[in-house]
Formats: C-alpha cells, sequence, structure tokens
C-alpha cells in the first residue's frame, strides 16, 4: 500500500480468500503450457480423425453428378474442395504446434539472450493457446466447406444436355461428325464439330447421308 506521504509499504494480506485465489493462481500458472499441451495433444486426435471422415465424405461426393453441372457449377465445387484442403492442413500444422511447438535450438550466451529466452517462454502458453483456437476453429470451417461443397451439386442446375452425335457425308465426299445444334435458318443444319470444336453450318441440298453414332 502507499501512504500519505506517497511512500510504498508492505504489510502482509489478512484476506484468506485473496491469499486462496492468489495460490491457485500461481498452481495454475506453474503447469500452465504442460496442460494445454496435453490438451492440444487430445484435440490434434480429434481433428485428424474429423479430417479423415471429410476425406471419405470428399470421395463420397457423387462424381457423375458434378461431371453433368455448368463448367461454374464445378468450378464452384472444385473451389469448395480446395479450402476444404487448405483449412484441413492448416488445423493439422497448427494443431501439432499447439501440442508439439516447433522443433528448434537457442543458444544462451549472455543475460540478454536469457532474458529474451523466458520473455518467450512466458508468452508461451496465450501463442499454444491461440495456435490450439485455430486448428479447431480451421476443421470446423473445413467440415462446414465439405457440407456445402456434398449439397451444391444437388442445389445447381445441370448443363443442358447435348445434341445427338451425327456423321454427316456431303457431296464434296467430306465428312463432317458432331453435335447437331438448333438452326434458325430453314434448309441448313448445324453441327458443332467434334475436332476444332468449331459450329459449322451446312446445307441440306448438300447432304449425302446423316446417321446418328455414338462417339466421332
Amino acid at each position: 500500500m502507499t501512504d500519505a506521504v506517497g511512500d510504498a509499504a508492505l504489510r502482509p494480506v489478512n484476506d484468506p480468500y485473496l491469499v486462496e485465489a492468489a495460490e491457485a493462481w500461481r498452481t495454475a500458472q506453474t503447469d500452465q503450457l504442460t496442460r494445454l499441451r496435453a490438451g492440444a495433444e487430445k484435440w490434434t486426435a480429434g481433428i485428424a480423425s474429423l479430417l479423415g471422415l471429410l476425406g471419405v465424405l470428399g470421395v463420397g461426393l457423387e462424381a457423375e453428378r458434378i461431371a453433368g453441372l455448368t463448367i461454374s457449377g464445378r468450378s464452384a465445387v472444385a473451389a469448395l474442395m480446395t479450402v476444404v484442403v487448405l483449412l484441413g492442413g492448416f488445423a493439422v500444422v497448427q494443431g501439432y504446434r499447439a501440442a508439439y511447438g516447433w522443433p528448434r535450438t537457442r543458444a544462451v550466451a549472455s543475460d540478454q539472450d536469457l532474458i529474451s529466452w523466458y520473455s518467450s517462454l512466458s508468452v508461451l502458453p496465450s501463442v499454444t493457446a491461440a495456435r490450439l483456437r485455430g486448428a479447431v476453429m480451421a476443421a470446423g470451417a473445413a467440415l462446414t466447406a465439405v457440407t456445402a461443397a456434398a449439397v451444391l451439386p444437388w442445389l445447381l442446375p445441370p448443363a443442358e444436355a447435348p445434341g445427338p452425335l451425327v456423321k454427316v457425308a456431303l457431296a464434296d465426299r467430306s465428312v463432317v461428325c458432331g453435335t447437331v445444334l438448333s438452326s434458325a435458318v430453314s434448309g441448313r443444319i448445324v453441327v458443332r464439330r467434334a475436332d476444332s470444336g468449331v459450329a459449322q453450318a451446312i446445307s441440306i441440298s448438300s447432304v449425302v447421308r446423316l446417321s446418328a453414332v455414338e462417339k466421332c
């Protein structure tokens, strides 16, 4: 306490509850880092199991349904799965850093080095707790992302079904094979060539033979 003159004076604390709280605080701080790392080790095992489940869910996504989506739909699913991989990797790294720290050696050759080491040691519990929180939140976000990736193919509209494949023999003895497209001009068919992807307009009068095929 400080007296009227401003001099500091010490006296025993006569509040048993305050003494008990101070002793509990000292005891808690003594092994705080050990308890945090032990808890982080258990959390890391749980996170690894969760990520294994995410992997199973990712593999179980319906490939055929995804393939039937539009390009933007497939890109959205791929982006979500990329997010899952990144979040899962971040969760694993942060979880292991919280549980075991980062392997490193540090030389102490002076008093200043010793003080610097002790300062970094004193903040290690808060850093460990932050890493563990980050790992848990990243794992939860990864679970949300993979759930969205599993649901999204059922919500997005499928791509338009392609027209039938045809092989067209022309009067000049050339052959065009591809997908029939709709045409607004009478007396003409439009075929998207399978070899180049170019839409070619063909006059009906130049067609010698037109046959449906399964592949070009």
